[in-house]
């Protein structure tokens, strides 16, 4: 096989790039007060993971022969995304809001049926034109850690809240 030439390099078209891509939420949790707008939320957004699945092997020994299968298929159990902050606290009202449905401080008492807490979250990879090329959907997402991180007098930059979403499953596609 010969190395690639610059011309058909040039004619593989436009590439996909890594910041062009929008987060949105195809449901909220119903059962979360509070909540910001889609809109409000994918602004903020600064960087998310990509979900992804492992598949899990088990290896098989005969009398000094070993082969390996494909066992049990393992979606990431986290993904996390980061956000920047604004002084009208829009995703720590929003972190704290599902924090608190989940389990209110104090009380340890949970706002409704697990369904209400969880939502499905839609990640869109973008052409240059804006254009949705690829969808990554999270079933049964729901807040399961988060990171303010650290205040201090030395630092010159935004707040950068962290959601780390658990997820039941993905689904990915292409929308091209």
């Amino acid at each position: 096989m010969a190395r690639p030439q610059i011309e058909q390099i040039r004619g593989l078209g436009d590439f996909a790039s890594l910041f062009r891509w929008n987060l949105t939420f195809a449901q909220f949790p119903t059962g979360v007060t509070g909540l910001p707008s889609i809109d409000e939320v994918n602004l903020r957004c600064e960087s998310t993971d990509i979900p992804k699945s492992t598949n899990q092997k088990f290896e098989v020994g005969i009398r000094g022969h070993k082969i390996r299968r494909n066992g049990i298929q393992e979606y990431s159990p986290t993904l996390t995304f980061t956000f920047v902050e604004t002084v009208d606290n829009k995703i720590h009202n929003f972190i704290r809001n599902w924090r608190e449905a989940i389990w209110a401080t104090k009380t340890g008492v949970q706002s409704g049926p697990s369904s209400t807490l969880q939502a499905i979250i839609l990640i869109q990879r973008l052409d240059n034109l804006d254009n949705p090329i690829w969808e990554y959907k999270l079933n049964g997402s729901w807040l399961e850690d988060y990171e303010f991180g650290q205040l201090d007098g030395q630092t010159s930059d935004a707040m950068k809240p962290q959601m780390i979403i658990s997820y039941d499953y993905f689904d990915d596609k292409s929308l091209v």
